[in-house]
């Protein structure tokens, strides 16, 4: 069956002949019609069965078709679409009409075509709303926490220490590589903890400079220094009975470090230029892209305020290490783009090579190339031309490994295997989950 029979169109009209002319145009374009001759009886009609688009003339003894589109929009559950049709073509009233929900409006006398194009355009919107419709059903509940996505069992487990953390009041420390979404899973633990009525306030400590970061967090009085002409509250005042984000906290210089570790343990803060604390009650939940504890045993970054953000730590795998959220992710992506009247879709051949891609910027990258597609892309199915050059290389390698026919079968496998490391770049991580062996099979077989 066509997309367009399954269009269900109520003509209401009070005029016989304008209702079985409206009925007959519809009918021989395929659509299923019925008709009203009121507001009340387009109300029993709606009551009973399920239309996706009313046509109704505007004026009708008894209730025109304005109340008719109020009673409409002010119903609960399904709501169609409603065109109305009017012998007026004054501005106000017609952009009235759209205030109070009409999807469109057609000014008598009118052509047949100027019906037709209404109700295709009413058309292609209800179809866009199901495609968003299934692909966001597709995005079942399991996979989903908050706003983070996953079935992979690292992203589980990810879920599952996110509602361990969220009930306490101890410091979380987020590592992950950047674009992994370290900040969503912030936001996450605040959502889902005691202090979620309060405010979530985040500040990236790589993006502002040494010399006002201090006052950014900690705030500072009049007069502190120069430009200061106002008073200012900081950050860990600002989120007083909520959750303070320090984003890239390995970033922050050490004498800051020093002073953010009192701040922390005397839960008090002393503004730039003053001589007076001021008290805060805040959940302290930070992130990185590097090895924290590795910096603190190294003297690159305090050691005492290591541990003291690292109460609870959570580790955010990479996209290449969750392959199978790639599909999800990018259905997800999709369907936001569709809400927006770009319908793409990617085909098995172009998944399976951003399934076997490395993703280095990870979940930020794989958000990007979506987006890309649904602005290129010629058609609505995404081709692997439409992908970015650099992309294409590493998933369709121009040199494609091919059996020599006068190798031992152990020279065979040895080139096989150096192939398979020039396709991950020299990542023998990747190489080994390729080939099903583990990294200390392949360095035995190169050294043999």
């Amino acid at each position: 069956m066509s997309q367009r029979a399954e269009l269900d169109i109520l003509v209401v009209d009070d005029h016989a002949d304008m209702r079985d002319f409206l009925q007959d145009i519809l009918s021989e374009q395929g659509y299923r019609t019925a008709t009203a001759a009121s507001a009340d009886e387009a109300l029993e009609r709606l009551a009973s069965r399920e239309f996706h688009l009313v046509i109704s003339d505007i004026k009708m003894p008894g209730m025109d078709g304005v109340g008719l589109l109020e009673q409409i929009k002010t119903g609960s559950g399904f709501s169609p679409f409603v065109i109305l049709i009017t012998a007026f073509g004054d501005i106000n009233d017609t952009i009235g009409f759209i205030d109070k929900g009409a999807y469109d409006y057609i000014i008598k006398p009118f052509k047949m075509e100027q019906i037709l194009i209404a109700v295709k355009r009413a058309e292609r919107e209800l179809r866009m709303r199901r495609r968003v419709k299934e692909l966001e059903e597709r995005v079942t509940r399991p996979h989903r926490f908050q706003q983070l996505l996953g079935k992979s069992s690292a992203m589980q487990q990810v879920f599952h220490l996110i509602e361990k953390v969220a009930p306490a009041e101890g410091s979380v420390l987020i590592e992950g590589e950047t674009g992994t979404g370290k900040e969503l899973i912030a936001q996450a633990i605040h959502r889902e903890s005691p202090r979620n009525a309060g405010p979530f306030v985040p500040i990236n400590c790589a993006s502002i400079p040494d010399s006002l970061l201090e006052s950014e967090l900690f705030g500072h009085a009049r007069g502190a220094f120069t430009g200061a002409q106002e008073k200012k509250q900081g950050l860990f005042v600002a989120a007083d009975g909520g959750t303070l984000f320090l984003d890239e906290i390995g970033e922050m210089p050490p004498a800051l470090q020093a002073k953010l570790l009192r701040a922390i343990q005397e839960r008090r803060v002393r503004p730039v230029g003053s001589t007076r604390d001021v008290g805060f009650d805040v959940r302290i939940v930070s992130a990185t892209n590097r090895d924290l504890r590795s910096a603190a045993k190294s003297g690159e970054f305090r050691e005492d305020i290591f541990y003291r953000l690292a109460t609870f730590q959570i580790d955010v795998p990479p996209l290449r290490q969750r392959r199978e959220d790639i599909p999800l992710l990018i259905e997800t992506f999709v369907a936001q783009h569709a809400a927006e009247g770009r319908d793409i879709f990617f085909p098995p051949e172009v998944l399976r090579a951003l399934v076997d891609y490395s993703w280095p910027g990870n979940v930020r990258e794989l958000r990007s190339l979506v987006e890309r597609c649904a602005y290129i892309s010629a058609g609505e199915t995404v081709q692997l031309d439409d992908l970015p050059e650099a992309l294409r290389q590493q998933i369709c390698p121009v040199n494609r490994y091919a059996l020599p026919e006068d190798k031992t079968l152990a020279e065979v496998e040895l080139d096989y295997i150096r192939h398979i490391l020039d396709r991950c770049q020299g990542n023998r991580v990747r190489a080994a989950e390729i080939l099903a062996i583990n990294r200390k099979t392949i360095q035995r077989k190169l050294n043999d």
